[in-house]
């Protein structure tokens, strides 16, 4: 699904991001892990398509980047990235999940019925109580709320929802330590392995500072992928 080799990044005369190697296997899950300013954000734009390397070999869905980035970011989902993809706080769920659907029909239907924002919602909700069963629980989405009433963890799912509506391969969330509660992290890496079981051919990156809060399981699917801090002299 993903391979790397000797993948590296450098933007404004320093390096980002350098020497990363990947094999990640379809329908597993990769961890990049590393502090702020460690170059995760910049890494998982770059297996998203949406940043080209400087160094390095790098495939995503058996297309060579960044040769191949426009079809592979039609493959390839981001969740909420700040700066890159953000939700907008004056805009409801429903009217989210609206526009997303916009941008995934042809280009001469440039709008959504109710009909398809409800049943959009009414598939997140099956998706998030198969979740729940699962003892992952997230809160439910409420289609009327705006996005700057809702809590970080229901932003964050809110993010992994319109992410899933184009059907894609690749799922990228990124910065799961934003959710500044322990409980709300676990509950995220929980939902994001329950989220995979559902959908056995869906591969996950997500990026954190810090895996304390993930259960790793024998067999379980997960890569770690350290990003260490590079030094004043590597920069």
């Amino acid at each position: 699904m993903i391979s790397a080799e000797g993948l590296g990044l450098r933007a404004g005369g320093r390096t980002v991001y350098s020497g990363v190697d990947l094999d990640v296997p379809t329908g597993s899950t990769l961890v990049v892990r590393g502090r702020a300013g460690a170059g995760k954000t910049s890494l998982l734009l770059t297996l998203a398509g949406r940043m080209r390397p400087t160094t390095g070999r790098l495939s995503v869905l058996g297309e060579e980047l960044p040769a191949r980035a426009r079809s592979v970011r039609r493959r390839v989902a981001l969740a909420e990235v700040r700066g890159v993809n953000e939700l907008d706080d004056a805009l409801t769920v429903e009217q989210h999940v609206a526009e997303r659907l916009v941008l995934h029909q042809p280009w001469h239907r440039p709008w959504v019925g109710e009909e398809q924002v409800a049943e959009q919602l009414h598939r997140a909700e099956r998706a998030l109580a198969r979740t729940a069963e699962a003892g992952a629980a997230v809160p439910a989405l409420r289609p009327r709320e705006f996005v700057s009433d809702i809590d970080p963890l229901e932003r964050m799912t809110l993010g992994v929802v319109l992410a899933l509506i184009g059907r894609p391969e690749v799922l990228v969330v990124d910065d799961v330590d934003s959710l500044r509660r322990g409980e709300d992290r676990r509950r995220a890496w929980e939902s994001l392995a329950a989220l995979r079981e559902q959908q056995p051919d869906l591969t996950v990156v997500a990026s954190c500072s810090d895996t304390s809060d993930i259960r790793w399981h024998p067999g379980d699917g997960r890569t770690l992928l350290d990003l260490p801090e590079l030094r004043q002299d590597e920069q």
